[in-house]
C-alpha cells in the first residue's frame, strides 16, 4: 500500500480530484515506478525517480497516432480536419467523429479524459519538483538538468490545454494533497495572457539556468542519447512555436471571445489585437533560422545530401524533411514517442492476395482517405493553383455521364518522372492509365496522395496499380467492410516516410521548414510582405515549385533557374492567404492544420476580419462552402465498376460535416464545471445539448 501518512492526487481541478476520492488513491499511483509503497522509497533510489521523470514524460502526445486513442493524444485531430478521414468507430477510434458530425459536447468522455489527463502530467511534474532534491544518489548537476527539464515539460502541458482548450487554471508549483480543504482547490481560469505569460517564463527561466541538456556535442554532431529529452533546442523550438500562438488571431483579439469572464467579471480573452505579439513570434522564428544549427533538408534522387536547391531532387528533399531520424538536419524537436502504425494508409489490395502477376501481398485498410478538398490545393509543377492553370479541366466539364467518353484524352498512359531530377513518380501498370489531373503536380502532392490507379510497391520488385472503384482491389466491394478510402484517395505521407530509411526512431513535433512558414506569418502579419514571401519561396524552391514575385515588379528567377510567378495583388490580405496555402502543403498530415485553421480565424469558411467566404481558392477549394464543415467531395467508387471506367471521376458529395465558431475550442468538461463551480465554459459551448449520452 501507499504510505497513507502522504498521499496525493494527480489531477490538479475537481475533475481529478473526485477521480481520487471516488475510486481510491492506488490508482493514481498504478504507474508508480517499480511498485514502490512511497514517495519517501521513490526518491531515495535513483533508478526509481528517474522512472518517475520518464513517467512525467509520457503525457506528451503522440501526434501521428490515428488508432487507439487515449489520454493525451491527440492523432485523431488528423481526422477531425479536412485535410482527412477515417471511418473506424470501434476501439477508441472514433473520437474525431464527435467533431465533423457535431455530436461533441461538455459531455463527451475523451474530452474530459484529455483535460485531466494533461493535468495529471502536471502533477507529476510538480511530485518530481518537490520531492527530486532528497534524492542523494543523484548529483546535484542531475538534479538541476531533471528540474530543468520537468519545468519545461510541465510548461508544455499548459500550451497543449491552451491549443485545445484556450485559457485554462495555472497551478504553479501546488501538489493537491488528499486531506486539503476542497474550496481551497477550486481555481478560476487564468487569462490567456496569464497563461502565455507562465509558459513562456517558465521556458525563459530553464533557458537562462544553463541547466538544460543540447543535443548536439562540441563538433555539432547529434546525441542519440538526448534525442527524447526536452533539451534546449526543444525548449527554444516549442517556445517560438507558443509565441506564434499567442500572436494568433484565436488568442490575439478575436472578439467572438471578447464576453467569456470569470464569475468575478475578469476577461480571459485578449480584447484587441497587440501587435508586438507578432514581432516576438518573427523575432523567435528568425532566431532558430539563423541559428545555423540546422537546415533545410536538400537530398538528391539518390538520397545523398546535397549543398543546392538547384542540386536536389523535389521529392527526397520534402521526404526526407519529415523523417524523425538523427541524420535530419531539418528537425529541431523530435519525440521517441512515435507511431508506426501505416496500416490505414497502405491499399487494402484485396486483402493481400491479388491476381496474376502479382500474388500475395501486404495488405492494409487503405482507410485514411483525403477529400478532394485538400487534394486539389496541391499546386501545378508550374506552382499554379489548378483553376488557374490552362493545361487542367475541372472535375464536371464534361456534364451527364453520356460525355465521359469525350474525356478518353484527359487520361494517360505514361511515366511521369519529376523534370528537375528524372526522380520516378509512377509507371503506368498494364492498362491502367492515369488521369490528367494527376500529372504534372508538385512533389508534395506524390509524396502526400495514392490516387485512383497509382502503383504501390508491394515488394519484390513488383508494383501493384491501386484500384479504389467498387470492383478494385481496394475498392468498397473488395473489402466487405468499411476498409476502404471513401473519397476515392488514400494519404500515405507518413507511410511513405515511415517507411523511409527503414522506419524512424523520432515523432517530428517542430521542423525548420515549419519555422520558414512561421517567420513568413508574422512578417505578413506586421505588413512585411516581401520578407514573407522571400520565406515561402524558400520552401516552394526546395519543392519543386515555381517561386512567387516578391513585388510586383520583381524579375528576378528562382533558385531553380525558373521564372517567378505572380500573385493576384500584393496587399497583406493576399500574401498572408499565399502563406496559409504553403503552409497547409507544407505540413499535411503532420498534424498542424486542425489547430491552424482554428487560430487562424478561418475554420467556418470566411475571412476573418470582413466575413466574406473564401472562395477565391486560397485556404479552401473554391468549389467548397463551410469551410471545416459543409459538404465534401470525393470520387464516385460506388458508379464505377473497373478501374478504367471514367465514370469513377465524376465528383460526387461523399460527406457532410458540421462546424461552428464555438468549435474552435473544446468544451471545458461538464464534469469539471460541476465540481468547480469558479470554473467557466467556453463562449458557445454553454448550453449544448448533451448528444453525447444520447447515443
Amino acid at each position: 500500500m501507499i504510505n497513507k501518512t502522504k498521499k496525493y492526487c494527480f489531477g490538479v481541478l475537481l475533475t481529478a480530484m473526485t477521480a481520487f476520492t471516488l475510486s481510491s488513491c492506488d490508482d493514481y499511483f498504478d504507474d508508480v515506478p517499480n511498485n514502490a509503497t512511497s514517495l519517501e522509497d521513490v526518491f531515495s533510489n535513483r533508478g526509481q525517480t528517474l522512472s518517475w521523470l520518464s513517467n512525467v514524460y509520457s503525457y506528451i502526445p503522440n501526434t501521428l497516432q490515428t488508432r487507439y486513442q487515449g489520454g493525451t493524444s491527440n492523432g485523431m485531430m488528423l481526422h477531425a480536419s479536412l485535410s482527412g478521414y477515417q471511418p473506424w468507430s470501434d476501439g477508441g477510434n472514433g473520437k474525431h467523429l464527435n467533431i465533423i458530425n457535431g455530436t461533441l459536447s461538455p459531455s463527451t468522455g475523451w474530452v474530459a479524459d484529455m483535460f485531466t489527463n494533461y493535468y495529471r502530467g502536471i502533477q507529476y511534474a510538480n511530485v518530481y519538483l518537490q520531492h527530486v532534491d532528497e534524492c542523494d544518489p543523484l548529483s546535484d548537476a542531475e538534479k538541476a538538468t531533471t528540474k530543468a527539464e520537468c519545468r519545461a515539460l510541465r510548461a508544455y502541458f499548459y500550451f497543449c490545454l491552451m491549443k485545445h482548450f484556450g485559457p485554462v487554471a495555472i497551478i504553479g508549483d501546488r501538489v493537491n494533497g488528499v486531506e486539503d480543504d476542497l474550496g481551497n482547490m477550486m481555481e478560476e481560469r487564468s487569462t490567456v495572457d496569464e497563461c502565455f505569460d507562465y509558459i513562456l517564463s517558465e521556458f525563459d527561466d530553464v533557458l537562462s539556468s544553463g541547466d538544460l541538456l543540447t543535443k548536439y556535442d562540441s563538433e555539432n554532431t547529434f546525441i542519440r542519447q538526448y534525442a527524447g529529452n526536452f533539451t534546449e533546442e526543444t525548449v527554444r523550438g516549442i517556445r517560438s512555436e507558443v509565441l506564434l500562438f499567442r500572436a494568433s488571431y484565436l488568442f490575439n483579439g478575436d472578439p467572438f471571445y471578447a464576453d467569456v469572464t470569470n464569475p468575478d467579471g475578469k476577461k480571459l480573452f485578449p480584447q484587441a489585437r497587440d501587435n508586438q505579439k507578432w514581432i516576438d513570434a518573427r523575432d523567435a522564428a528568425k532566431e532558430l533560422i539563423d541559428d545555423g544549427q540546422w537546415r533545410l533538408v536538400l537530398r538528391n534522387s539518390s538520397g545523398e545530401l546535397v549543398n543546392s536547391v538547384d542540386q536536389s531532387c523535389p521529392y527526397n528533399s520534402v521526404l526526407y524533411a519529415c523523417i524523425g531520424n538523427s541524420d535530419n538536419e531539418e528537425m529541431i524537436v523530435g519525440t521517441t514517442k512515435n507511431s508506426t502504425d501505416t496500416y490505414p494508409m497502405v491499399p487494402r489490395n484485396n486483402g493481400g492476395s491479388l491476381p496474376a502477376p502479382y500474388g500475395t501481398v501486404d495488405g492494409g485498410a487503405g482507410a485514411y482517405t483525403v477529400p478532394l478538398e485538400f487534394v486539389d490545393l496541391y499546386f501545378t509543377n508550374k506552382g499554379l493553383r489548378i483553376e488557374e492553370d490552362p493545361d487542367y479541366f475541372t472535375y464536371d466539364e464534361y456534364g451527364d455521364e453520356t460525355q465521359y467518353t469525350n474525356a478518353l484524352v484527359n487520361l494517360r498512359k505514361t511515366t511521369y518522372n519529376d523534370p528537375y531530377s528524372g526522380y520516378n513518380y509512377f509507371t503506368m501498370q498494364n492498362a491502367h492509365p492515369i488521369m490528367k489531373q494527376f500529372y504534372d503536380r508538385e512533389a508534395r502532392f506524390y509524396l502526400g496522395i495514392t490516387f485512383q490507379n497509382r502503383p504501390w510497391n508491394i515488394g519484390n520488385g513488383k508494383n501493384a496499380p491501386s484500384e479504389m472503384n467498387y470492383s478494385g482491389n481496394s475498392g468498397p466491394n473488395s473489402s466487405g467492410t468499411h476498409d476502404y478510402p471513401v473519397f476515392g484517395t488514400i494519404c500515405r505521407k507518413s507511410c511513405q516516410y515511415g517507411s523511409a530509411l527503414g522506419g524512424w526512431s523520432y515523432c517530428v513535433l517542430l521542423r525548420l521548414g515549419e519555422v520558414y512558414l512561421n517567420y513568413a506569418e508574422a512578417c505578413a502579419e506586421l505588413g512585411e510582405l516581401e520578407e514573407a514571401l522571400t520565406a515561402v519561396n524558400a520552401i516552394r524552391a526546395r519543392a519543386g515549385v515555381a517561386e512567387y514575385k516578391v513585388n510586383a515588379s520583381d524579375d528576378t528567377k528562382g533558385a531553380r533557374g525558373e521564372d517567378r510567378i505572380a500573385l493576384p495583388a500584393y496587399d497583406q490580405t493576399t500574401v498572408l492567404k499565399a502563406v496559409y496555402r504553403e503552409r497547409l502543403i507544407e505540413m499535411a498530415f503532420e498534424n498542424k492544420y486542425y489547430y491552424d485553421v482554428r487560430r487562424w480565424g478561418v475554420a467556418e469558411g470566411k475571412w476573418r476580419t470582413n466575413g466574406e467566404e473564401l472562395t477565391d481558392g486560397w485556404i479552401y477549394a473554391p468549389y467548397h462552402k463551410g469551410g471545416e464543415g459543409g459538404d465534401l467531395y470525393g470520387y464516385n467508387l460506388y458508379g464505377s465498376n473497373t478501374a478504367t471506367d471514367l465514370k469513377f471521376y465524376k465528383r460526387v458529395v461523399q460527406q457532410h460535416r458540421i462546424f461552428a465558431k464555438r468549435m474552435s475550442l473544446l468544451p471545458i468538461p461538464q464534469e469539471e464545471l460541476n465540481r468547480n463551480h469558479l470554473c467557466v465554459q467556453n463562449k458557445g459551448w454553454e448550453s449544448t445539448v448533451d448528444e453525447h449520452n444520447k447515443q
